[in-house]
């Protein structure tokens, strides 16, 4: 085994980004033969470049490094959307798939993993991270101004705004690289799974403790009874088996953070119009002193408001 490797760390992409990806540009591919295209199998987001010359002994610790960052991080997905390119369309020197959503989520992962590896020796990145997929670079050589890129830049902005699809994010993989005369082999050397989705709000429950609320010394800030009280009714209590004036209630304290649910509403029967008739008849039937509201379902007559009497 050699003593470095060059290594970065990256997030794999689903097979029906790849699929879109090699859709879009088959008619660059076709047009621009020279450009140095990414094979379909290398298609990554590069979340850090460790370099060239990683000792090899040191891989245990960078590992471990990344776990603690991916255990702070739960599961997301990428969606892809727009071609573009670095720095900007007269003069295109790597061509890129944009990210629309699940940025921030990426960018907060990227931050992670910088602030776990910094202290073993990789220092931070110089420019702010910016979430992309290199698909193709043009080759130096060709970067000469005489307008041989603008049918490139004319195609390119044509899918400025195209959609690729979604990627789960579930797990990041350390690669090494091995640059050979074809293009850069890449080979997996560890898979670092993120946090499931939901584990961050299961470990803000374990810390709430309702038992605090009963001492009258306990203090606490202002809102965060309201921030709480949602999470809590809506994982402990049966919603559905409240009492009106109790959700109601519920609802006054905690806004629409309560559990997000429809208010409960009485509808009338299948069918439409209630039947005025049948339920006259059944008054009728009874004394006015033995007149009990509940044996009547009188949520049949919500919303008609202008039945006449003599519908009877």
């Amino acid at each position: 085994m050699k003593s470095t490797t060059r290594a970065f760390i990256a997030v794999e992409i689903s097979s029906a980004v790849r699929m879109s990806a090699q859709q879009a540009l088959r008619p660059l591919k076709r047009d621009f033969p020279d450009i140095k295209w990414t094979d379909d199998d290398n298609f990554h987001v590069t979340l850090k470049f460790l370099g060239s010359n990683v000792p090899t002994t040191e891989l245990h610790r960078l590992i471990r490094a990344v776990e603690k960052a991916c255990a702070k991080s739960e599961q997301f997905d990428l969606v892809f959307e727009g071609l573009g390119v670095f720095p900007d369309l007269s003069n295109p020197r790597t061509i890129w798939l944009g990210v629309s959503d699940g940025v921030n989520e990426l960018k907060a992962l990227a931050e992670r993993i910088e602030e776990e590896l910094e202290p073993l020796g990789f220092p931070r990145e110089g420019r702010e991270f910016s979430p992309h997929m290199t698909v193709g670079r043009t080759r130096r050589r060709d970067r000469i101004d005489d307008g041989s890129f603008a049918g490139l830049s004319k195609m390119i902005e044509e899918r400025s705004d195209m959609f690729f699809g979604c990627s789960s994010v579930d797990s990041v993989v350390l690669y090494s690289s091995e640059l050979e005369r074809r293009g850069p082999r890449y080979s997996p050397l560890a898979t670092i799974e993120l946090s499931p989705l939901g584990s961050e709000l299961e470990k803000k429950f374990a810390a709430f403790n309702a038992t605090d609320y009963d001492d009258p010394n306990f203090q606490i800030e202002d809102g965060a009874m309201e921030e709480r009280l949602p999470e809590t009714i809506d994982s402990k209590i049966d919603v559905d088996a409240l009492d009106a004036e109790v959700e109601e209630e519920l609802r006054t304290i905690c806004g629409s953070a309560f559990a997000k649910r429809p208010k409960k509403f009485s509808a009338a029967p299948t069918g439409g119009k209630p039947d005025v008739k049948k339920q006259k008849k059944r008054l009728d039937s009874v004394k006015k002193e033995d007149v009990n509201l509940d044996d009547f379902d009188l949520s049949e007559f919500k919303d008609f408001r202008d039945v006449k009497r003599n519908d009877a």
